[in-house]
């Protein structure tokens, strides 16, 4: 039974709907710590999940023709599929057993990664849970939840979020691929015995209008754009640029620019077995980032494009390519614009380690090649 919720009224039948999760960035920090560690790195997923939230409005609902003889309303006490509110009573229940139940500490920097004094480290994507820490805790923690929750262990990680983790023997590093995905998406777009190429992008940059071409299905376009994105912030920074610099003509895509976009696919067709690593040794919990920026690289607005990437230990947990908001004037303006934006992703990476890993001071630099 599934509620009809576009029929809810503001104010009425909802009031909050936001729910947050755990953000990809923060998920490889706490793998690129279990790793480090060597930890375990247990997965559970909850069972309907939404059906065991309490609500906190009168909700009525008309049951299904033929349930109980004939037709009527029903108040709902528990949240239900469909409802617009049913994403944020699950997380308000599952927060709330986590800090008052089990004694985990919600964290101000990291959004769903709560921590324990045992160390135990706890992500949280909706119904899946990554856990993190000592063997036997983790074993403690799962056994409370599955105690409270209907939920179902599925042991050591090996799938989150479309993308296969590897642990390696020596439990110092964690692989992610999105191999299967990757797969998944060329099929889509009827490029699954494509001709790989070596890079994704071509050299020569497109235009606005691109040279007169015809206009594309944007539809299409979209589709394939948001799902080289999930790729491209998942496991593949190598892909970045070229995603970031095709979204720029969603508004009014053509044949050239999906001709570009399959180049990315083609790259990826040649490139779908790399793995991002990450973990490996810390060198005292040391985050480093380096930035870069060009100068005037879009002939349409003469603005200019920045680039990071940060590694925790040997891995990178964070990549970043973004076209500038403020118009350069100089190469300096423009690298001092991009070290900005860096600097203050690098001090939020370091407030969000120092939350996850106590009474141990992570040393961060930013190198700039200028």
């Amino acid at each position: 039974m599934v509620a009809q919720g576009f029929r809810q009224v503001e104010g009425l039948d909802f009031t909050d709907t936001f729910a947050p999760v755990v953000s990809l960035s923060s998920v490889r920090v706490v793998l690129s710590i279990a790793a480090a560690e060597g930890f375990a790195v247990r997965q559970m997923d909850v069972v309907t999940a939404f059906l065991g939230s309490k609500l906190h409005e009168e909700v009525y609902v008309s049951l299904p023709v033929g349930v109980f003889g004939r037709e009527r309303l029903a108040c709902l006490n528990r949240s239900l599929y469909g409802l617009k509110q049913s994403p944020r009573c699950w997380y308000t229940t599952i927060d709330n057993f986590l800090i008052t139940k089990m004694g985990f500490r919600q964290g101000r920097f990291g959004c769903c990664v709560d921590t324990h004094d045992n160390g135990t480290i706890l992500a949280l994507y909706v119904d899946d849970m990554l856990i993190a820490g000592a063997l036997r805790e983790v074993k403690l923690i799962c056994d409370k939840l599955k105690s409270t929750f209907e939920m179902v262990d599925l042991g050591t990680v090996s799938h989150f979020l479309d993308m296969v983790v590897s642990i390696d023997t020596n439990g110092l590093t964690i692989s992610l691929t999105q191999e299967g995905y990757n797969d998944l998406v060329l099929e889509q777009f009827g490029m699954a015995s494509c001709k790989p190429v070596g890079t994704p992008r071509e050299k020569d940059k497109l235009g606005m209008k691109g040279g007169g071409d015809k206009p594309y299905d944007r539809t299409l376009y979209l589709q394939l754009i948001g799902s080289l994105g999930w790729i491209a912030t998942g496991t593949r920074p190598d892909i970045a640029l070229a995603v970031s610099y095709l979204g720029r003509f969603n508004a009014d895509p053509n044949n050239r620019h999906w001709r570009c976009a399959k180049r990315v696919l083609r790259y990826l067709a040649g490139t779908k077995k790399l793995w991002l690593s990450l973990g490996g040794e810390m060198r005292g919990v040391r985050l480093a980032g380096f930035v870069d920026s060009d100068f005037a690289s879009n002939a349409g607005t003469l603005k200019s494009t920045s680039g990071y990437v940060f590694l925790l230990g040997m891995g990178m947990i964070q990549w970043h390519s973004k076209r500038q908001a403020l118009t350069a004037t100089s190469t300096a303006d423009a690298e001092f614009i991009a070290s900005a934006s860096a600097i203050q992703e690098l001090v939020w990476f370091q407030n969000l380690i120092k939350e996850i890993i106590r009474f141990k001071l992570p040393v961060s630099t930013l190198y700039n090649d200028n």
